[in-house]
């Protein structure tokens, strides 16, 4: 199913990438935008149900036991502004999807002039036309029609081509000859304005389409659309039912050239324009007219110096909330706290400074003390003893919740739950991925093996190097970028396969990441119904071993703190 899906993907993203041999050079309909999305939604069903119900962990810790900056490390060397995908030069979002220009070979380049990449809706500026997804000249006899079906000194478009003022008009349309724009047949004119249609139903002459049997005007508003599904009017595109409607307002289909207006963003994964400021389908915002991809882990922070899910925007980059802010500093809901010390959030990691302690609950409980709910005593970064003992090296993973559905996990440093339920050293070389996806300097979580791939290693399933925490030397498995085959799926730090594209996971509000017998969520957090939610309070619900913050006890009927 998974290979299946993949495969799907990737037909849809070369069918959107294609453009027309009409020679448009206005915009096409909406149905484009509305089948993307449509489409994205079913794979995204799909590959869920696809997704094995035991998916090896997610793992979620940075950088080294020591909880510090590491753990910055090991997003990779994220750049401090812009987006990392989707802007020109960059790598296409989703493998398909610019903000800017026009995806090619995998690269956003520049569209719509000589020589360059048709624009989305087969778009290209004046006297060129859209050939094979390249912008080449038009209009002239021999050359593709330009748009709207136009030719060049009084010439017929017969098909795709333009045929020139008398000259012999191809049999296609009937034949006769050319004369400003209709082919003349025996005296009999046909394919211009108001004229009966020529052979095959044809019009030859620009902005008319063959209307029961007579070339009538199209493109205009509310008129039906020409050749090539292109529309004349400002404002104007080609609907589902090839009838020229509105286009670039907010939840409009993107006009000509990926044009919107009033500030918003054309979201070139569905077609469909973003008010400046909402959240584009690929993650991130509508910024300057582009959608920027943000706020994600590892990415750079949205306006306002903002990140998604409850992370941490530290050095212009968002951090996970639970994950490494400094030395010292972990993100605990947006915010940065002290960590480590007895009392204090757990540091990345699961880390505690004091000698012994364990990260139980979110926060480091001193040796001897409960580690709450029902995991026992806290005894040299173990918590429970005999048979009950959990959380330490080579012992179990402690059960993450009574009630299901939320990750085990370990309470000693530097360590994560293995496919075999045993808390095992994670984060390096063929070591398992932390918490979160998360491996030490860069490397990549390869969901095929549920192992780290060093920065430069070789990532399973022909999926070329690791390179900042992305397979094919970066270009797949990162947060809106496709994610990678072979059932590599998504290698960065807090990313979930959906939709064959790599999206944010772990955070307030976002879907929770797959973990070990469980689903993962980043600290302050638990996951319920498959969402990250807050965790801990009076009347919320229980965190991870069932525990509760401020003397608060977990109903065990019902796993909400009292």
């Amino acid at each position: 199913m998974r290979a299946f899906a993949w495969v799907m993907v990737v037909c849809l993203a070369l069918f959107a990438g294609c453009g027309g041999s009409d020679g448009s050079a206005v915009t096409t309909g909406d149905d484009a935008g509305l089948d993307a999305s449509l489409g994205d939604a079913a794979l995204e069903a799909a590959a869920d149900q696809a997704a094995p119900s035991d998916a090896p962990a997610d793992r979620a810790a940075e950088g080294g036991p020591d909880g510090g900056d590491a753990g910055l490390d090991a997003r990779g060397d994220a750049p401090a502004d812009g987006p990392l995908c989707g802007a020109l030069g960059q790598a296409c979002c989703g493998g398909f999807a610019c903000g800017a220009g026009a995806c090619s070979n995998g690269v956003c380049q520049a569209c719509g002039g000589p020589g360059q990449p048709c624009c989305a809706g087969s778009f290209c500026q004046a006297s060129n036309a859209c050939v094979n997804n390249v912008c080449t000249a038009c209009g002239d006899p021999g050359l593709a029609c330009c748009g709207l079906s136009t030719c060049n000194g009084g010439g017929c478009c017969t098909g795709t081509v333009c045929t020139g003022s008398g000259s012999a008009c191809p049999q296609q349309v009937g034949g006769g000859t050319c004369t400003g724009g209709s082919c003349v047949v025996n005296g009999v004119q046909c394919g211009g304005a108001g004229q009966p249609c020529c052979a095959g139903n044809r019009c030859t002459a620009g902005s008319v389409s063959c209307q029961n049997g007579t070339c009538a005007q199209c493109g205009g508003p509310g008129q039906p659309c020409c050749a090539g599904r292109t529309c004349t009017g400002t404002g104007t595109s080609c609907s589902a039912n090839d009838v020229c409607t509105a286009c670039g307002g907010p939840g409009q289909p993107c006009c000509a050239g990926n044009n919107c207006s009033g500030g918003a963003c054309c979201d070139s994964n569905t077609t469909l324009c973003v008010s400046s400021g909402s959240t584009c389908s690929l993650g991130g915002q509508c910024t300057g007219g582009q959608c920027t991809v943000c706020g994600g882990a590892g990415q750079a922070c949205c306006s306002g110096n903002t990140c998604a899910g409850g992370g941490c925007c530290t050095n212009g980059a968002c951090v996970a909330s639970g994950q490494s802010t400094g030395t010292g500093t972990v993100c605990i809901g947006g915010a940065s706290q002290p960590c480590g010390a007895d009392g204090q959030a757990c540091c990345a990691n699961d880390a505690c400074t004091g000698t012994g302690s364990c990260c139980a609950g979110g926060s480091c409980k001193t040796t001897g003390t409960s580690c709450g709910g029902s995991l026992g005593t806290c005894t040299a970064g173990t918590c429970g003893v005999g048979v009950g003992a959990c959380g330490g090296a080579a012992q179990r993973c402690c059960i993450g919740s009574a009630n299901g559905g939320v990750a085990n996990f370990c309470t000693a440093s530097g360590l994560a739950c293995n496919g075999n339920n045993s808390c095992q050293a994670c984060g390096g070389a063929g070591q398992p991925c932390c918490d979160g996806n998360t491996c030490n300097g860069g490397g990549c979580c390869d969901q095929n093996t549920s192992l780290c791939v060093a920065s430069g290693g070789t990532c399973s399933g022909g999926q070329g190097t690791c390179a900042g925490g992305g397979c094919l030397s970066g270009a797949c498995g990162k947060l809106g970028e496709a994610c990678c085959g072979g059932d590599v799926d998504c290698t960065a730090p807090f990313s979930v396969c959906s939709g064959m594209t790599c999206r944010a996971c772990g955070g307030l509000g976002e879907r929770c990441c797959p973990g070990a017998n469980g689903s993962y969520c980043g600290s302050p957090y638990v996951c319920q119904a498959n969402t990250c939610t807050t965790c801990g309070g009076a009347g919320q619900p229980c965190c991870p071993g069932d525990t509760c913050t401020g003397g608060r006890t977990c109903n065990t009927t019902t796993f909400v703190c009292n």
